[in-house]
Formats: structure tokens, C-alpha cells, sequence
């Protein structure tokens, strides 16, 4: 027994030693936590200067929750004050942008109160600026002459649906802004102009200025009631009104001018200068459906008024093979990205001979290529 001990547990006096200091040093970590503290004992750290400071910085807890700040206001003249100078009166940007219009192609501003005519300003933004208004250019009252002296723009009159006329084309037709605004609320919450006469339910708007209005009122008969349509006999016996200017059978796209288009239903001033330049920037119209592409004309709009379009002129092509990049980006398919991808191309692999060879480049997309294979010289 004793022999089988030795053989398992026998150790040298060097082993010996050194497992008795490794069981001292076990020993000594298992008490050093209950040790250091008393060794050490902890200091105290005050929080109450970190305390003041975060309480100075955050608000009460029963403050008002935070509001956002108002523009700080200034005293202005609404006739000479930049576009980006009236936005800071907290003004939107459609906002500043009517009141610049306004005073340069409808009348100038001669009193406060002339603010009430833009209808894109509400209420609450009129009773806030209205108090810093100072006109300091005040246009000069016509005097007696033995000729009548320059006035503002007499009201124009064309065709118009009210179902749809914008805003800025309702002032070109004399409604005040407070009568444009109270139109475009009728719209909006779904009422309809179905005949002339419902002019007259527009809050605001005089009946003498209704009545002059209503001859050139033309809604589709889609939209009008059907007591409204099956009265068109008898209205052939009732004395006739003045009518309003024929719409043309149908529009050149190519060499109409303004004019022109805004004889057709539901093309006023600003749609008719937008289809123009559209036109322009594009070198013509390649066929009939790019006029559906002017930026914001409706497409109810459009199709009414398609089956009387037709293209009169070929459109005016882009030289690809002479042009640089900014030429390129000048037509309105094309941005930076593929105008650089066709110098890019050409570089390489010399000039286009064909639509096929454009169609090579994969960064263009193929309805982008679509569109400008009329207008594409290879010469």
C-alpha cells in the first residue's frame, strides 16, 4: 500500500516547493477583492456642479414642448424686394413667385391691400407681413392729358374651361386673387362648372364681370348636365348671345404661335408659351403625342384637344458626329450622362453612320434612343 502511495504521490523537494507557492498565490487572489477595499477605500465624487449644469441646459419638464421659431419680419416694398428676400418673410416659394409675376406683368403694388389680390397668399400670411408693407415707390397716378394716359393691361379675353384654367391664367382674365382662390377651392373640394351661368356661384366675383366672361366659357358637353345638353333647341330660339372664338379645326404644331394655341379648349397663356418653348428646345415636334409631354399640360387637356393637331415641318436634327457635350445635353431627351457616353463612344470607334450604331451604347436607354431617332445627322 505504502508503495503504491509513493509511486503516485511521491514528489521531489524542488516539486514540493513549487506547488507550495502556487497555493500561496491562489490564496492571495482569492482574498485581494476582500483586501483592496479595505487597503483602498473608495473616494467620493460629487455630482451636483455636473448636476446644475445639465439642468441649466435642459428645459422643465412642464415647458411648453418647442414651437417653430418664426421668420423674423422686416419692413418691405413688395414692388422692389427679390424673389429669395420675400421667402425669408416666410413666404413659399410659389408664394414669392406669384408676387414677382404679379407686380411685373399684371399691375404694381400701390397700397398693402393689393397683397390680397395674389391667391396664393393665404389669410395669416397677409395679416402677418401686411404691418411692415411700406411702399416707397409708389407708381405715379396718371395725370390729364388730352390722351388717355397708359394704364394697366386690360383683362384678355379667349376661350377657357374653368373646370381647368390654372390660377395665373384666370388673372390673366381679370379675376381678382381672392376670386381665383375661391375658384380653385370650389375645385378642389369637387365642384363642377357644368354651364356658363355657374360662374355666378363664385363668391366674390362681380356679375357684370361673370356676364362678360360667360361667352367665352367652353366646357365639354361631356361634363354638362343632360337637362343642360337636351335644352340645345330651344336655346336656338332664345336671342343669341355673343359667342366665343371659334376653335380652329386644327393647329400646325410646328409653326403655331401662342396665339394660336390658345384657341384651342383649355390652352391658356402659360400653357401655350410652354408648348411653344417645348417645341423649340426639342427643334419641332416629330409627331403628335410629344405635345402631351409639356411639363404639367393635363392629359385630359391633351387628349381633347389632339384629333386637331397635326405636324406641318420636319424638326431640325442634331449634327452627332460635330456636336460636342454641352450641344448634346441641349435637347431635352438627353442629360450629361448620355451626352458623355456618345463623345465617349465616337472617340473610340469614330463616327455614327446610323440609328443602329447609337443603339450600341448600353448606359442610353432604349426608349431614350426611341425618342431621338428622328432627330439624329449622321452627316
Amino acid at each position: 500500500m505504502n508503495d503504491w502511495l509513493k509511486d503516485y504521490f511521491y514528489y521531489t523537494k524542488s516539486e514540493r516547493n513549487g506547488a507550495w507557492i502556487l497555493a500561496i498565490l491562489i490564496f492571495t487572489f482569492a482574498l485581494l477583492p476582500l483586501v483592496y477595499p479595505i487597503l483602498s477605500p473608495p473616494t467620493s465624487v460629487g455630482f451636483d456642479d455636473f448636476e446644475a449644469e445639465l439642468k441649466a441646459f435642459l428645459p422643465p419638464k412642464d415647458a411648453p414642448s418647442a414651437t417653430v421659431q418664426e421668420p423674423d419680419l422686416f419692413h418691405f416694398d413688395p414692388n422692389t424686394l427679390p424673389l429669395d428676400s420675400l421667402q425669408l418673410l416666410g413666404l413659399s416659394r410659389k408664394t414669392a413667385t406669384t408676387i414677382v409675376r404679379f407686380r411685373e406683368k399684371v399691375k404694381p403694388f400701390r397700397q398693402p391691400e393689393d397683397l390680397q389680390d395674389i391667391y396664393t397668399l393665404s389669410e395669416e400670411d397677409y395679416a402677418r407681413i401686411a404691418p411692415y408693407v411700406r411702399i416707397l415707390s409708389r407708381p405715379p397716378k396718371p395725370q390729364p392729358q388730352s390722351k388717355p394716359a397708359a394704364e394697366a393691361p386690360a383683362p384678355q379675353r379667349f376661350a377657357f374651361d374653368p373646370n381647368t384654367l390654372s390660377g395665373d391664367s384666370l388673372m390673366l382674365l381679370g379675376f381678382s386673387g381672392r376670386t381665383v382662390r375661391t375658384l380653385i377651392n370650389y375645385r378642389d373640394k369637387g365642384g363642377k362648372f357644368r354651364q356658363p351661368e355657374d360662374l355666378k356661384k363664385i363668391y366674390g366675383l362681380p356679375s357684370d364681370q361673370a356676364e362678360a366672361l360667360m361667352p367665352f366659357v367652353s366646357i365639354p358637353t361631356s361634363e354638362r348636365k343632360p337637362e343642360d345638353q337636351a335644352a340645345g333647341a330651344e336655346a336656338q330660339v332664345a336671342p343669341p348671345k355673343p359667342k366665343a372664338p371659334e376653335t380652329p379645326t386644327s393647329i400646325r404644331i410646328n409653326t403655331a404661335t401662342p396665339e394660336e394655341w390658345q384657341a384651342l379648349q383649355g390652352i391658356g397663356p402659360a400653357f401655350a408659351r410652354r408648348i411653344c418653348g417645348f417645341r423649340d428646345k426639342l427643334g419641332g415636334f416629330a409627331h403628335v403625342d410629344q405635345v402631351g409631354e409639356t411639363y404639367g399640360l393635363p392629359d385630359s387637356t391633351f387628349q381633347r384637344i389632339r384629333p386637331q393637331l397635326v405636324v406641318d415641318r420636319p424638326v431640325q436634327r442634331l449634327r452627332i458626329n460635330h456636336l460636342d457635350a454641352a450641344g448634346l445635353k441641349a435637347h431635352p431627351y438627353l442629360t450629361w450622362k448620355h451626352a458623355n457616353a456618345i463623345i465617349a463612344y465616337r472617340g473610340q470607334h469614330g463616327a455614327f453612320s446610323s440609328a443602329e450604331e447609337v443603339s450600341k451604347i448600353r448606359s442610353i436607354p432604349a426608349e431614350v434612343l426611341k425618342k431621338m431617332e428622328p432627330y439624329w445627322s449622321f452627316d
